[in-house]
């Protein structure tokens, strides 16, 4: 016989939750028909009270309107359960496509890690830190003073410094100072020694100091 043709495929959640969407708003409009209509049977309620025909219609637009909100009710239940199924099957999707990117991902590392030789890179590294090692002692190397004696005290330093302040002070003292004009004459003596600036001028003055000062006639006649 003549193959059997193939079923037609089912509805899919998507279609299945679209129908009762449909069917939900269908409900909506009916339930706000039957509060038009039982407002209008209150109105004339109050007109009449006592009205039987009109107190039996809006009871049964009110039991009418209670079973489309029951039927209503259940079926946003079901659409919810629908999109909840539809969610659940797109999350599964999803972390399908994550697993299998994260499968490639792996194989794709272990193949460019053992490029990677962990010795080679240990050894790299001790070789930088040698290096470097080398550099800061060149650079201490060529940072050195040369003719600089080594073990100076500082102390001593500090009282050398103060030493040629003083110095420099009494040079400028002596720049600054005008200069004394002396007159030769046969009258003066002749020019004092002058003061002892080492161990051995100080004796040599001593000595002379020591002789007795020629003193002029003319000085004497003076007195």
């Amino acid at each position: 016989g003549k193959p059997r043709a193939a079923a037609p495929p089912g509805p899919s959640l998507g279609d299945a939750s679209t129908n009762i969407s449909g069917k939900i708003n269908e409900l909506d409009t009916k339930i706000k028909g039957l509060d038009d209509e039982m407002r209008r049977y209150k109105e004339q309620l109050k007109k009449t009270p006592n009205n039987a025909t009109v107190k039996k219609r809006a009871l049964d637009a009110l039991k009418r309107k209670r079973m489309y909100e029951n039927q209503r009710d259940q079926m946003a239940n079901q659409q919810f359960n629908l999109d909840q199924t539809a969610f659940a099957i797109e999350t599964v999707k999803n972390t399908q496509v994550t697993v299998a990117a994260m499968k490639d991902a792996s194989k794709v590392l272990k193949k460019e890690q053992k490029k990677i030789n962990l010795a080679d890179l240990e050894d790299m590294q001790d070789d930088m830190e040698d290096l470097l090692e080398d550099v800061g002692e060149i650079n201490e190397i060529l940072g050195r003073s040369y003719g600089c004696p080594e073990g100076v005290d500082e102390e001593d330093l500090d009282a050398e410094l103060a030493c040629l302040e003083d110095e420099f002070e009494s040079e400028e003292i002596e720049t600054a100072a005008p200069p004394t004009t002396v007159f030769s004459s046969p009258m003066t003596p002749g020019p004092l020694p002058s003061a002892p600036t080492s161990t051995t001028s100080y004796a040599s003055a001593s000595s002379t100091a020591a002789q007795p000062a020629y003193v002029s006639p003319a000085v004497n006649s003076l007195v």
